[in-house]
């Protein structure tokens, strides 16, 4: 079954499609556009955009007492370590519209999470994420094994987005800005929440350039923790492509972060 026949299958206004229920694989709600969901150009922000997904994957995770709670009490948390994103254009302030998600089968150490958002049969953005899991206890990845039921029918192909690598060398590459991490980017995990490093580093640039460099594609890349009082540096250098590769560096000068935009 399509992911556009899947949308009209039991729909009803702010409440998720009545087939997750019966097969699990997708996850469907109604969303509008509020105010503090909107950039400078009462547009959808692109944090904004990360915060949706991840709060539609934390709400389709519950159903399988995966989520916040369930993982929990498994001593256990999700953690993203990449996610590609395509925006045909943002919605508007007030905009009401439908937020998708939907699982691939996991292997051994990780899973991938899709999503898309739309405005009727109009498609504004899609990605592609890879989770994994890990042990509050030992700090360590958890084997995926056991944590979806068995009776999920996996039958939505992924977007059409490559993950790519994007490499983690940034010695001599421009410095673009300084972020110091507060209480307010730490999460439940007790490290800095992954939007918050997309903040951060769209804070380095004025509205203007942001406007200037009209973001169609982001990948980013979690390569590894970051804890409150640490100050990540910034750099930027132009990829093969042409593409603006970004490095978030620990203080020990280690990239912690990774994004190309393009």
């Amino acid at each position: 079954m399509s992911l556009k026949s899947s949308r009209n299958l039991g729909k009803r206004e702010t409440e998720t499609i009545t087939e997750m229920s019966e097969m699990g694989c997708r996850y469907s709600r109604d969303v509008m556009i509020l105010p503090s969901m909107c950039d400078s150009y009462s547009k959808l922000s692109i944090p904004a955009a990360f915060d949706m997904f991840q709060n539609m994957a934390t709400l389709h995770a519950d159903h399988f007492d995966i989520g916040p709670a369930g993982m929990n009490r498994r001593n256990y948390f999700w953690v993203i370590t990449r996610i590609v994103m395509h925006f045909d254009r943002m919605p508007s302030m007030m905009d009401m519209t439908e937020m998708l998600t939907w699982i691939q089968p996991a292997d051994r150490a990780k899973s991938e999470r899709d999503f898309a958002l739309y405005a009727g049969d109009e498609k504004l953005f899609e990605g592609r994420s890879i989770w994994a899991v890990m042990s509050h206890e030992t700090g360590r990845l958890v084997p995926m094994a056991g944590l979806f039921p068995d009776h999920i029918e996996f039958d939505e192909s992924a977007p059409e987005l490559p993950l790519s690598k994007i490499g983690k060398d940034f010695d001599g590459c421009e410095e673009i800005g300084r972020y110091t991490i507060r209480s307010v980017d730490i999460d439940l995990g007790g490290h800095m929440n992954n939007v918050n490093y997309i903040r951060a580093m769209l804070g380095c640039f004025t509205t203007e350039k942001i406007r200037e460099l009209n973001i169609k594609d982001m990948e980013v890349q979690f390569v590894s923790q970051s804890y409150e009082g640490s100050t990540l540096t910034f750099r930027c250098r132009e990829g093969d492509s042409g593409a603006l590769e970004i490095g978030a560096l620990n203080e020990e000068g280690k990239a912690v972060f990774l994004a190309r935009l393009s």
